[in-house]
């Protein structure tokens, strides 16, 4: 949290839209979780974003959810309206976003997804918005990829899920029938930028597109490696501006737009504050 990108993105969206508001980080302890939420309602405040580990337990708190928190069990914007206090989350919403119009693409696509974690959960989740053909789970633990995949078929709307470990010999093959890469962990992250979660990305070629959470270093070697077989690539920088924006829009109830523009602004100015120069 002491890191946290979110006050320096959240103060450019109340200068950028003149909004009356404050955003600031805290740190909650664990068992501090139903007292903070009570605050929020004592101190009449508009709401907070909520970061791991407190994305599910934060739920046990609330009085009502979003239609996506009660099917994902996680959420990271609370909304506080007269008391009544919301869970919404905004992860799938800013991944959708932060793809502009490039969205048509995963329509009957097959992707790839590297990961069964929280994150990884509202990738799939978007997934099945995109209306993506063909989804392919790859993790270390099968077990928790399998949950996953199972609530994909069962909630998320997709129709095609299956599940590969990643040493798995077939993972080539799969790669080369894909149409979309997406790396949901962390691997790959600084300080350990020299890691990939594809080791060998031989099975890539110009025809992918490599999609990675990750935007710290802003080109992983998962998406350097990528680039350098012709596929187009995008890191996860976009998806935390948008996942932030959609958090503005739930707080006060209006769908704020930014240009193009104004997002290069905003990722210069997080990228220099990353120590990025790109």
């Amino acid at each position: 949290m002491r890191h946290s990108l979110s006050p320096i993105l959240h103060d450019w969206f109340i200068k950028k839209f003149r909004l009356n508001a404050a955003y600031a980080a805290f740190e909650v302890d664990p068992g501090n979780l139903e007292q903070a939420v009570n605050g929020l309602r004592a101190l009449s405040l508009g709401g907070f974003n909520v970061t791991i580990p407190h994305k599910e337990s934060i739920l046990q708190f609330v009085d009502e959810t979003s239609d996506s928190v009660a099917l994902l069990g996680a959420a990271n914007t609370l909304k506080n309206k007269d008391g009544l206090v919301k869970a919404f989350g905004t992860d799938p919403f800013g991944f959708v976003e932060s793809l502009g119009e490039d969205t048509g693409r995963f329509k009957g696509a097959r992707v790839v997804v590297f990961g069964a974690g929280g994150s990884a959960k509202s990738i799939v989740y978007a997934l099945g918005q995109l209306q993506v053909h063909y989804v392919c789970i790859v993790n270390r633990s099968r077990a928790r990829a399998e949950a996953l995949a199972g609530a994909a078929l069962e909630k998320y709307g997709l129709q095609d899920v299956s599940v590969f470990d990643a040493e798995e010999d077939v993972l080539n093959d799969l790669i080369s029938a894909a149409d979309i890469l997406i790396n949901t962990t962390s691997v790959g992250m600084h300080p350990r930028i020299n890691e990939s979660i594809l080791p060998d990305s031989s099975a890539i070629s110009k025809k992918h597109f490599a999609y990675d959470l990750v935007y710290n270093p802003g080109m992983t070697k998962f998406l350097a490696d990528a680039r350098m077989r012709g596929a187009e690539v995008q890191s996860g920088l976009d998806m935390l501006i948008f996942q932030g924006l959609e958090s503005v829009r739930i707080w006060h109830d209006e769908h704020f737009e930014i240009d193009k523009d104004e997002l290069k602004e905003i990722r210069k100015i997080l990228k220099t504050e990353l120590g990025i120069n790109e």
